[in-house]
């Protein structure tokens, strides 16, 4: 049941910044929020450390008319804009205000 309302979030999914619907890896979607399952199952919401603590966002594309990186959030399954900080390893969705890791291909650390 679950793979099926999977499937359905990821045929309608849309580019968060220009519309398109070929900007999204639609496999990586699919990857992404098969293999998230298991942060959850582990998860630990009292740790001090921020990767325990919080779900990494799925990279699952690049807007074909901008090339600005999309991200998915894991609470609501929305993509987004990246929006991340120099110095944050931490974001907010803007959609559902959740906090989540950044990829650590994204982060800077100089």
């Amino acid at each position: 049941m679950e793979n099926e309302a999977y499937k359905e979030i990821i045929e309608n999914m849309k580019c968060p910044i220009c519309g398109g619907g070929d900007c999204i890896k639609k496999s990586a979607v699919e990857l992404y929020l098969n293999m998230i399952k298991m942060f959850f199952k582990y998860q630990d919401k009292d740790s001090d450390i921020t990767y325990r603590k919080y779900p990494t966002v799925g990279e699952i594309g690049e807007c074909k008319k901008t090339f600005k990186r999309i991200w998915l959030c894991p609470y609501c399954k929305k993509p987004f804009e990246s929006n991340y900080e120099l110095g944050k390893v931490v974001v907010k969705c803007p959609h559902c205000d959740e906090t989540l890791c950044i990829p650590v291909s994204n982060r800077t650390f100089c």
